[in-house]
Formats: C-alpha cells, sequence, structure tokens
C-alpha cells in the first residue's frame, strides 16, 4: 500500500476485498515508520558509496572533480507547488550523489501543542517555490 501511497483505510478495503485479516492502525503505523527507516538508511547508504566510488578514483585526497547533473522536481506543476526536492547526479556513473527535500510548511508549527512548537528547528523553506531550486543547490554544495 505504501508503494501506491495510500494509508490504512485503503489497506483495510483491500484486505476485506480480497478475504484476509486487516492489520490494525497501530500496526500499519508500525509498520510504515519501520518502512521508511528502512529506506532511509538505504538511500543514505548508496549515496555514501557512490560518493566514495567518485573519490577512489581521484588522486588528490582533499578535491573530488566529476561532472554532475543537477535537478529540480515539485510536488505540483509550475511554480505553486509546497514540496519539493533537489537531485545531484553524477554524469559519470549515473548514481545519485546527494538529495535536498524541502517544504515550505511545517506539521509540527501548525501542530496544537506548544512544547513542540518550541522545542524543534523548523527548517521549512521560506520564500516562493520557484526559489526552492537554487536554495537546494546551495544547500547541497554547501
Amino acid at each position: 500500500m505504501r508503494i501506491i501511497g495510500k494509508e490504512h483505510s485503503a489497506a483495510k478495503k483491500l484486505c476485506s476485498a480480497i478475504n484476509i485479516d486487516v492489520p490494525s492502525k497501530r500496526a500499519f503505523g508500525f509498520l510504515k515508520k519501520k518502512l521508511e527507516f528502512a529506506a532511509s538508511n538505504v538511500a543514505c547508504n548508496t549515496m555514501k558509496e557512490a560518493a566514495l566510488g567518485i573519490r577512489s578514483n581521484e588522486t588528490d585526497t582533499e578535491f573530488s572533480q566529476c561532472g554532475v547533473s543537477v535537478d529540480g522536481t515539485w510536488q505540483r506543476r509550475g511554480y505553486s507547488s509546497l514540496n519539493g526536492c533537489v537531485s545531484v547526479i553524477s554524469i559519470d556513473s549515473g548514481k545519485v550523489l546527494d538529495v535536498e527535500f524541502m517544504s515550505k510548511v511545517c506539521r509540527l508549527c501548525n501542530s496544537k501543542n506548544k512544547k513542540l512548537n518550541n522545542i524543534h528547528n523548523c527548517a521549512k523553506h521560506i520564500g516562493s517555490s520557484g526559489a526552492m531550486e537554487p536554495l537546494g543547490v546551495y544547500r547541497i554544495f554547501e
């Protein structure tokens, strides 16, 4: 269900249609978090290996030179999206070297829990949606 972007209610409908046990909402949420954590670890490790592969081809240990392609994408067409990401891909190997996710909204800032509002460090994007791509590139190469 996570692959097609659906949540617990859709899983409940599917399970009842094919006559199998429906997972509880709590179990579904736990498995969702576990899957997100595993996918994040795999993505980070893969990008580290790609960067180390480029570094191992270089003789200079301080700087690496390689051609990269930088591209940004948004959740919605045009410059009106609230979410976007910027990716850096090696031209030589075709592997993703880094990704920067950006959002113009913060769920914790909008929550009613005042303790969370004061504790967290908000990293939401302030500015236009069109400015997400250049700022994401800057953050990656910073």
